[in-house]
């Protein structure tokens, strides 16, 4: 081998070790931590997020709850929960107008002091506009069902499903106060199961006398016009309602939450109570006065058993944090002698104390009762 190739191999392997050389240096550069504070970074990165699993079975990546600052809340009924729950109402940029409009007004004011600063007009329906709900910056979206998803399709933002499949009112109101104080990670000394276990018990004894062949036939209107009526038929939450409190519901052969019957048919069943859930108010049964429609012909009429369900922080005739109080209001207006009126004063005043820290008045009592008056 001459003196030629010699040098051409050694510049050849020169160049290898400089270029191995630089190799090594941007590695150091690129990588200036060490095993120990590498392994460290990397623990920090996954405490940066965690994952819950929301009612409708997804899989949701959350920050840390100290880390959410805007929350969007597109399921009305879920307004009371969090105030319950959370408190801290600076954080609710967004919400569905049906979370103030279904609240009574003074408990609204004291409870959310600042809703009128909370934005309202980023959805239609349950269709969310997705620019003007960006604008938001929201950290977390609470909704329920896919149908309120619309406008949420292509973000960038967690989705908590509330939506369950059970039908019962305890279930599915224990249910969003578990899983919203997941979300927000705050343990409670009492949670809402113990306000249920105690409606129970009242409404058990009130009830523990009353045979099957006494139980008075009722009936909850989900809404009403002079052309229609729409009644809450079997296996959904009004007819939970009404099955706990002693009731047997006269449109249970009737399919969905929304069916729509004649006044024939009304006529037919004879309820004994009625509650108007959203649609008409109740006077104006007792007056008659519904065009096209006669309800002296109904038991209810005669008895004066015609109510519109109470509404607090949310109407009272869906899941939410006063559930276990409408349980015993309920039971007490289907059967007066059961539950005396004095007794459900105090038990109401004392609830309110305990869950939004809101001493009632007599006046706000009463207009959280009869809404429409």
């Amino acid at each position: 081998m001459n003196r030629k190739w010699f040098i051409t191999i050694g510049v050849c392997v020169l160049a290898f070790v400089l270029c191995a050389c630089a190799a090594a240096d941007e590695t150091i550069e690129a990588n200036p931590l060490n095993d120990s504070e590498l392994a460290a970074e990397m623990e920090v990165n996954t405490k940066d997020t965690r994952i819950i699993k929301d009612l409708a079975g997804n899989d949701v990546v959350l920050p840390p709850a100290d880390e959410i600052e805007k929350v969007v809340i597109i399921a009305p009924p879920l307004l009371a929960t969090y105030v319950n729950v959370v408190g801290d109402t600076n954080k609710l940029v967004g919400l569905h107008p049906r979370c103030l409009h279904e609240a009574n007004p003074e408990l609204l004011n004291l409870v959310v002091p600042n809703w009128a600063d909370i934005n309202t007009g980023f959805i239609k329906g349950f269709t969310s506009n997705t620019e003007e709900l960006l604008k938001m910056n929201p950290d977390v979206i609470l909704v329920y069902g896919d149908f309120q998803k619309e406008g949420l399709e292509n973000i960038d933002v967690p989705i908590v499903d509330f939506f369950i499949q059970d039908t019962q009112n305890e279930v599915w109101s224990v249910a969003i106060d578990g899983l919203m104080r997941e979300i927000f990670e705050i343990e409670g000394v009492t949670s809402l199961q113990d306000e249920w276990n105690e409606a129970n018990k009242i409404v058990a004894e009130a009830l523990s006398e009353l045979a099957d062949e006494d139980k008075k036939i009722g009936l909850m209107i989900r809404s009403i016009d002079q052309n229609n009526v729409l009644v809450r038929g079997a296996n959904y939450y009004g007819d939970d309602w009404m099955k706990k409190t002693g009731l047997i519901n006269a449109a249970s052969d009737c399919q969905g939450d929304s069916a729509q019957v004649s006044m024939e048919q009304i006529y037919g069943w004879n309820p004994a109570v009625i509650y108007d859930f959203v649609g008409m108010d109740a006077d104006r049964y007792l007056a008659n006065e519904i065009e096209g429609q006669d309800w002296t012909f109904v038991e209810a009429y005669s008895n004066h058993q015609i109510y519109d369900m109470p509404r607090g922080m949310f109407n009272w005739g869906s899941p939410n944090v006063e559930s276990p109080l409408a349980l015993i209001w309920m039971t007490m207006k289907n059967y007066p002698d059961k539950i005396d009126q004095d007794f459900f004063n105090d038990y109401m005043k004392a609830f309110y104390d305990r869950q939004y820290g809101v001493e009632l008045t007599d006046q706000m009592m009463a207009a959280i009762l009869d809404p429409q008056k």
